[in-house]
Parts: structure tokens; sequence; C-alpha cells
């Protein structure tokens, strides 16, 4: 029997171990996802008497009774969901970028072993959130559906629907380096930090890679030193030259250019290991950030 989870009324009682049944369940935020043929997994179920924390259920179909019932207590999952509340979207943001340069740990060697054999990168890179799910969150169906960079790996945009437990859980599954504060900033980030690139970034055709913002304007804010401006200018300079990436041998305008999904990301999260300001933690609204790349996308090139 294949699970319809489209058509799936979930009326049982649930009795976790432990706890003392006086309250009601919620099953309203919760996902259903089947995990085989005749079970379903229910995350981010909610029980008034425990605020702030959700669980985790497994479901098997009885053919007998034809009804879901909880395989209890050991599919059971206890998920403190009040932590995303407090979570750093844009820290997030940043060890979705290259964790281990964020948290601390130790720099992974050999290749992640989830890394698929059609890939064609090695080594630390592997171990990358972006490096599967790509700079514009769409991975397989994105910037990264061709080229050195492909895996067939689907991005993390639609996970943004997902509820808190749900992305939690995913994130800790693929067994990381990362502490459960480090899980919830990627949740928070993934939850409220994505942004659907394609509207300001153009992805196909002769003007691919270019820009919807306003060069002029971003300008004005990139050369901002002050509270409201982007304050870019003041470790970038202003020919974007200062700092120089891959060896020196690309400078901003480099980056921008060739990689303006990669520039966005960075822009609104920062760069990792460093003491980058994000944009959106400087109140930089949407427009502002991507007038700023348009700008740097102006700038002159080492590479080129």
């Amino acid at each position: 029997m294949k699970v319809k989870v489209t058509v799936i009324t979930l009326l049982v009682t649930l009795w976790v171990t432990g706890i003392t049944f006086a309250g009601v369940l919620n099953w309203l935020p919760t996902d259903i996802t089947p995990i085989g043929d005749d079970t379903v997994r229910v995350y981010g179920l909610h029980y008034t008497v425990t605020p702030g924390t959700t669980y985790n259920v497994d479901f098997k179909f009885n053919e007998t009774t034809l009804k879901f019932e909880p395989i209890l207590p050991a599919s059971v999952v206890t998920i403190n969901e009040a932590k995303v509340a407090t979570a750093d979207a844009q820290r997030g943001g940043r060890l979705y970028d290259t964790w281990w340069k964020v948290n601390g740990q130790a720099k992974p060697m050999g290749n992640y072993p989830g890394y698929p054999t059609i890939g064609q990168q090695s080594g630390a890179a592997t171990y990358r959130c972006k490096e599967c799910h790509g700079w514009d969150y769409k991975g397989k169906d994105g910037a990264y559906s061709s080229g050195s960079h492909f895996t067939g790996i689907k991005g993390v945009y639609e996970a943004r629907n997902l509820n808190a437990a749900h992305i939690f859980t995913l994130i800790a599954a693929h067994e990381l380096s990362l502490s459960e504060q480090d899980i919830w900033d990627l949740t928070r980030f993934i939850r409220e930090g994505l942004v659907e690139m394609d509207k300001y970034i153009i992805f196909t055709g002769m003007q691919r890679k270019a820009t919807t913002g306003d060069a002029t304007s971003g300008k004005a804010v990139y050369e901002n030193t002050g509270p409201s401006g982007g304050q870019c200018s003041m470790c970038h300079g202003t020919d974007g030259k200062a700092i120089l990436f891959h060896e020196g041998t690309e400078a901003l305008g480099d980056v921008a250019s060739d990689n303006p999904w990669e520039t966005l990301h960075k822009l609104r999260n920062g760069q990792p290991g460093t003491g980058m300001p994000s944009a959106v933690k400087n109140g930089l609204s949407i427009d502002d950030q991507i007038n700023i790349l348009a700008y740097g996308q102006t700038l002159p090139m080492l590479g080129h």
C-alpha cells in the first residue's frame, strides 16, 4: 500500500512516555511526510502541556484497523522549537556558506560521505551547504543546474515552507560538526533568510547574471560609511580592489559580475571568518542590496 499523504486524516491519540496526557494536540502546524510504503512521519506536533516543545512521531498504517497508529515510544523525538525564536538567521547564512569558519570546528578532511559521485568537487568544499544547494538556494534547478558544481541535489528554497522541527531534523541528519545552536541558526536562515534571487538576478539569456538594480543608487549606498549606508567602501575601497579574492586574482567587480548569487548571499549575511557586516542586520532594504550588487558589477575587474 502506498501512502497518499494528501488524503491522510490522522485520528489517533498520542501518548508520549513520561508525559501526563491532559492537554490538546495541535496538528495544524505539522508537516506529514512518507518515510515508507505504509509509514508517515509527523514533524512538529504541538502539545499544549509542553509549550515551546514539539514532537516528531512516526505512524504506521494498520491494515486490520485501517488506521495510522503511532510507533511509541521508539519513534518519538522531542524538539525544543522555542529556540528558533532566538536563533540568528544571518549567522545561519554564514554557516550555510562555510560552517567551520563560523563555529570554530576543524576544517573537514576528505569528501563528505553524502556528496554525490557525479559531483566534480573534492575535499572540504564538499561539506559546504552551498556546494549542493547553491548560492541561489535552488540546487539542481538553479545556477548549479550544470557545470562543475552540479550535483543533482535539489535546493533549500522550498524548504522555507516547512515547520522549524522538520528543517531542524533534516539539517541534523547530515551529521556535520554543528552544535544545536548552529542547527537552529541554519533553521531560521532557511525559514526567514532566503530570497527569491530570480527576481533580482537574470537567470538565462544574453543578460544572464545582470541584476535588476540601479547602479547609481547602489554607488551612493556602497560609499555611505554611516549607519544607514552599506559601509562597503571602508574595506573594499571605492574601486573594489582593496580586498582581493582567489589568491589575488579577483576583485569585488569580478565576483559581483561572475557570481552575483554568491555576492548577494555574502552581502546579506557577511563573510565567514571576517568582520564583514550583514546588510540585513544593518537594516538595508532588499532594494538597497540589489542596487549595491548592480554597482558592484560596474567596478573594475582584474580577471578579465
